[in-house]
């Protein structure tokens, strides 16, 4: 099941010429008749207004065109503020430049009064009667930032706006952290559900004082997606060098002039697997229509950008593989991702010492006659074997293994066979328990589902089995002495 989301911003609502009404008429009824599917959510990313003017009657008028055209009821329309709905005051303006010139600005934000925070919000007062008039809920003015949770997935609205009021702060943007750690303790510890985080500012106007440890907090609170506006032009981002990745994704702006490219972005994500994708819809304003553009840069030249939350595959429930327990989906694994374990698995064992056994086939039939085995594990094998030229290309190929090294992971199978044969009477119960020892050992090193890491070992042994010495001795005689 899918969530289905739009994002939109920097409508600048009370800018108006003629080539920008022409676009927003074009716009609701490009919303209308030619976007496919049904919308769960919308996100809109500040820029209201402009330049601290008030909310008037056409900027509630337009976007009650945008909910009605989308379906969308009011309860999953999101919000945060932009720097032109923050109207700018005197006493505001000192208070940030004198923030902004200390020696450690984000430690200086951190350490404000409350006083000092309501001068701050002082500028904001216009945008939160905004939103709860067009909302219809009250805006929880005394945080900074806030989370509102739904049903599968979290908005962490992020306000990016504090000192926005200031004079040039253009890459100077405090966010507040410690605010917003308050803010993120309140997400619940439910890996399942997608977390949206959405802000005004890109992640590149955030003072260099607070960007890594904003990052790292996106990080080590799941945030998936981090939507934002500001610059006018669509972009994207994907954050990976920290233990989550976040995808960043920025509109572009609700006008037409010199500068601004008017580009709204649609997403969808499954909320069983992870996998999702995001389309960008710009304004040509030459000929004056709206289309999915798939020129982004080249992660969308297909015209889309496809994302996958990684945790949603690692809580993925893959049939566990007990003595006889056959399924017919055992046998559908992802080919790449059998690579990324093998590459995995590998680099957790590598100082392993090598075995020098020549690696000879034997007869299959022939082992597992001797191995006592049940025609069940014969099966077994038989919906693995076709994973076998896998683990060939990847432990006997240079490209991804050293030659001189190749010989690490059988190593480690014959290892947990010699350690376990005298104490099993057939080959199924071998089977099950080295299984179920390597599970043990590798599954706190190796960050794949255990019923994942279960199938994966199944096939390495099964491989094993044809290509290693294991499975070659003759266990009919002691079933017939027992």
């Amino acid at each position: 099941m899918s969530l289905n989301w739009i994002h939109l911003s920097d409508l600048h609502l009370i800018y108006d010429n003629y080539d920008t009404e022409i676009m927003r008429g074009a716009m609701i009824k490009y919303l209308t008749e030619d976007i496919q599917g049904e919308f769960d959510v919308v996100f809109i990313t500040g820029d209201i207004t402009h330049k601290g003017s008030n909310y008037g009657t056409k900027i509630y008028d337009f976007l009650e065109e945008i909910i009605q055209a989308l379906k969308v009821s009011k309860e999953n329309v999101f919000i945060v503020p932009g720097n032109h709905d923050v109207k700018r005051l005197k006493m505001m303006e000192r208070l940030v430049n004198d923030i902004l010139s200390s020696p450690n600005p984000k430690d200086e934000l951190n350490s404000l009064d409350e006083e000092s925070y309501e001068v701050l919000f002082k500028g904001q007062k216009k945008y939160f009667e905004f939103y709860e008039k067009f909302l219809g809920r009250k805006h929880p003015e005394e945080n900074l930032h806030f989370v509102v949770e739904r049903e599968g997935y979290n908005i962490i609205h992020i306000n990016t706006c504090l000192i926005s009021g200031g004079n040039n702060v253009e890459g100077s943007i405090l966010v507040g952290l410690r605010k917003l750690q308050e803010a993120l303790r309140e997400l619940s510890d439910n890996k399942s559900v997608i977390n949206f985080a959405i802000g005004h500012h890109t992640i590149n106007c955030i003072h260099e004082g607070e960007k890594r440890s904003l990052l790292n907090r996106f990080s080590d609170n799941n945030i998936d997606f981090y939507l934002n506006g500001h610059v006018h032009k669509p972009s994207y981002h994907q954050e990976i060098n920290n233990y989550n990745n976040t995808y960043m994704f920025t509109a572009g702006g609700n006008v037409v002039d010199g500068y601004a490219k008017a580009t709204f972005l649609t997403g969808k994500v499954n909320k069983e697997d992870g996998t999702g994708e995001v389309t960008y819809h710009s304004w040509n304003k030459d000929d004056e229509f709206w289309h999915v553009n798939n020129t982004i840069g080249r992660e969308t030249v297909n015209g889309t950008y496809s994302c996958v939350i990684e945790r949603f595959k690692k809580k993925d429930e893959s049939p566990k593989l007990e003595q006889g327990d056959i399924r017919e989906d055992s046998n559908n694994v992802d080919e790449d991702e059998f690579k990324e374990f093998l590459i995995d698995f590998y680099e957790v064992i590598q100082k392993d010492e090598e075995i020098k056994e020549n690696l000879i086939p034997k007869d299959v039939e022939v082992k597992f006659r001797n191995m006592v085995c049940s025609p069940t594990l014969k099966i077994q094998y038989d919906m693995y074997s076709g994973l076998f030229n896998v683990v060939n290309m990847i432990l006997k190929s240079s490209a991804y293994v050293p030659l001189e090294k190749r010989l690490f992971v059988p190593h480690r199978i014959i290892s947990e066979y010699m350690d376990i044969l005298d104490e099993h009477e057939n080959g199924d119960l071998i089977f099950k328990h080295m299984k179920r020892k390597l599970v043990e050992k590798y599954e706190d090193k190796i960050h794949y589902s255990t019923d994942r890491l279960d199938m994966y070992i199944s096939v390495l042994i099964f491989w094993s089995i044809y290509e290693c010495n294991i499975y070659n001795e003759d266990k009919r005689a002691e079933g017939v002495s027992k």
